[in-house]
C-alpha cells in the first residue's frame, strides 16, 4: 500500500503527480488546505484542525479532530496511519521549531520515499542509483537515521564513502555532466530543487 501525506507548511505552487499511484491520501490539518488548493481529493484528515481554514468542512466530512492537549504532531499522526511507503507534500519553511520536530519525527519514524515542499524534492535512496539531471544543479546528501556513507560518480566534488548523518551533510554539490550515479551503503536522503527534479530522470543500476 502506498500513501500520500500532505502536511502544514510551505508546498509547491503546483506539482504534477500519478494520485491514481496512492491507495490512501492523508491530509493533516493545515495539510487539507493545500491539498484543496492542488485539487487532491483526500481520503483521510487528522489532527485537532486547529490551522486548517475547512475544520467546519472536515467536520461535515466525517472526520473528527483529536484533542488539542495531545503528545503526538498532526504530522505524527498522519505518518502513523500509514502502512507501508509514502510520500509527502509541505513542510517546507515556517516555525523553527516545528521544523526542528519534523527532523526529530523523521530520526525515529520511515521517512517519505519522495517529500515535496516549495521549494526543494527530498528523495531517500537506499540502492544504487543513476539520475540524469541537467549539469549545474545543486544537490545535497544527509541521514536521517544516523551516521551511513556514500559514494558518487558525476558530481563536481566525489564522494567516496562519504559519512553522512545530520551533523554531516554533504551542503551544495553539483551535478557535472548531465547524468550522475549514488552507491549508498544503506538509506541516504538526497535534496535538489524542485524545479530540476521535473526534469529528472531516476533510474535504479547494478552496485
Amino acid at each position: 500500500m502506498k500513501q500520500l501525506v500532505i502536511i502544514g507548511g510551505a508546498a509547491p505552487s503546483h506539482l504534477e503527480i500519478d494520485l491514481s499511484a496512492y491507495d490512501r491520501i492523508i491530509a493533516a490539518d493545515s495539510g487539507y488546505d493545500t491539498a484543496k488548493r492542488l485539487s487532491i481529493p483526500v481520503t483521510d484528515a487528522v489532527g485537532d484542525f486547529d490551522s486548517t481554514s475547512f475544520r467546519d468542512e472536515l467536520i461535515a466530512m466525517g472526520f473528527v479532530p483529536c484533542s488539542h492537549d495531545k503528545d503526538e504532531s498532526d504530522t505524527e499522526l498522519a505518518i502513523n496511519k500509514c502502512t507501508g511507503d509514502y510520500d509527502m507534500i509541505g513542510g517546507g519553511e515556517g516555525r523553527f521549531d516545528h521544523i526542528l520536530a519534523l527532523i526529530a519525527l523523521m530520526s525515529s519514524k520511515p521517512a517519505p520515499r519522495l517529500w515535496f515542499t516549495e521549494k526543494d524534492l527530498i528523495a531517500a535512496i537506499s540502492s544504487p542509483m543513476r539520475i540524469d539531471v541537467p549539469s549545474d544543479r545543486s544537490i545535497s546528501f544527509f541521514s536521517f537515521k544516523g551516521e551511513t556513507h556514500v559514494k558518487t560518480d558525476g558530481l563536481v566534488w566525489e564522494l567516496d564513502s562519504f559519512p553522512l548523518s545530520l551533523s554531516g551533510v554533504s551542503l551544495s554539490n553539483r551535478t557535472k555532466a548531465g547524468t550522475f550515479t549514488i552507491l549508498p551503503e544503506s538509506e541516504v536522503m538526497m535534496r535538489m530543487d524542485l524545479e530540476d527534479f521535473r526534469d529528472a530522470r531516476f533510474a535504479e543500476i547494478e552496485a
